[in-house]
């Protein structure tokens, strides 16, 4: 008698095409995910540079910190800019240094208001352009337009 061992070919085709159907399955239900992961975080770290710039300048009038305007960042009247690298470099922002490159920019008011706009962007996947803040984290159109390098530079003239 026989004993043939192994699988016939029509045995792994058939487990080739159910991996094959699981595969497809998968990927289309657990990629739009995690793209919408991916798009949430960086919501919740734009809303946290908004956030650490607000700190800073609380710091900065508080005299805690000081911004020179030959540094990468600038202080002027009515007008307050931060780059990224520089509230990293103060210790005003927890986001990781090299990961992100921007600024945000502070306006106030004779009233003391601020207003705030924020320009962002991680890698080549996501950025803000000119969003006035409310809540990054909820709304705010991510723009996935062309980079403009001034957007890493302040500018208080």
């Amino acid at each position: 008698m026989k004993n043939n061992k192994g699988f016939t070919l029509i045995e792994l085709l058939a487990v080739i095409v159910v991996l094959a159907v699981v595969i497809a399955l998968a990927s289309t239900n657990v990629l739009p995910l995690m793209n919408t992961a991916r798009e949430q975080a960086f919501r919740t770290e734009a809303t946290l540079a908004i956030k650490n710039a607000k700190e800073a300048y609380l710091n900065y009038s508080l005299g805690s910190i000081k911004i020179n305007n030959d540094t990468n960042s600038c202080v002027k009247e009515n007008k307050v800019c931060f780059t990224i690298d520089e509230l990293i470099k103060v210790g005003a922002s927890s986001l990781k240094e090299g990961t992100y490159k921007g600024k945000v920019i502070i306006n106030t008011t004779n009233n003391n208001e601020e207003s705030y706009s924020l320009y962002l962007k991680k890698a080549d996947e996501y950025w803000f352009i000119n969003e006035p803040y409310s809540d990054y984290s909820k709304n705010g159109e991510i723009n996935k337009g062309t980079w403009n390098e001034d957007a890493e530079v302040c500018s208080c003239d």
